[in-house]
């Protein structure tokens, strides 16, 4: 992907990748929670010592700080051994900068907690634009399935319904913010919810979408 797609403004993103051999990457709450805690600290074209945040500050005062953004962050999900997001820069190279500080600062945390050395990534982040409107709201729904994608694509249409249920409770994806099920202020400071809204009527019309996934035939995964 050239850097002149990286670094359109006001453009979308899908952006994805996953551990070095499809090791798991999150192992426990503590893990999750430091991800998600780099897109609050990483997403400032200052750089931030994320250690030193951590200890002088709590999460609800870090949330509060003023900061000049890279990306806008709209969707993302994050599973054991990989995780998916859709962003919008908001300067020169700023996804490309955003995801070398969340990189490279998960990296160090998760090698220095689990006494181990080299590449955690698979190695650079893969990008793909999303050039239609259509194609935006299509990355919402695959986002937000993915952390059920295995059941969901073998469930009956009976099952269809409680498995989105399952999903909206996943406090490491933002279908449970939209939804309003997930208290985390953490995950909903990240987002920036106007194009969710921009592209729904409301909440359930999203949902419906989920639901009825299976019985569209032009719904092919981007992967």
């Amino acid at each position: 992907m050239s850097l002149r797609v990286q670094t359109a403004s006001n453009e979308f993103y899908h952006v994805y990748n996953r551990g070095v051999d499809k090791r798991v990457i999150f192992n426990d709450e503590r893990d999750y929670q430091r991800f998600l805690l780099l897109f609050l600290l990483a997403n400032d074209v200052t750089s931030v010592d994320v250690r030193q945040a951590i200890r002088d500050f709590t999460i609800p005062e870090l949330v509060k700080r003023e900061r000049k953004q890279l990306v806008s962050i709209y969707a993302f999900s994050l599973l054991s051994n990989h995780f998916h997001l859709l962003l919008s820069p908001k300067v020169d190279l700023g996804v490309s900068k955003f995801m070398q500080k969340v990189a490279t600062g998960y990296t160090m945390y998760f090698n220095s907690k689990n006494e181990r050395s080299g590449a955690l990534f698979q190695g650079r982040y893969k990008i793909k634009h999303a050039e239609e409107e259509k194609y935006v709201k299509y990355l919402f729904e695959y986002i937000h399935l993915n952390p059920i994608r295995e059941d969901f694509n073998k469930a009956n249409s009976d099952q269809v319904s409680s498995l989105v249920d399952k999903a909206e409770k996943n406090p490491w994806d933002s279908l449970g913010v939209y939804r309003g099920k997930v208290v985390n202020c953490l995950a909903d400071s990240v987002l920036d919810k106007s194009v969710f809204y921009d592209l729904h009527p409301s909440y359930e019309f999203h949902r419906q979408a989920l639901c009825d996934w299976r019985q569209d035939p032009t719904k092919v995964q981007p992967l």
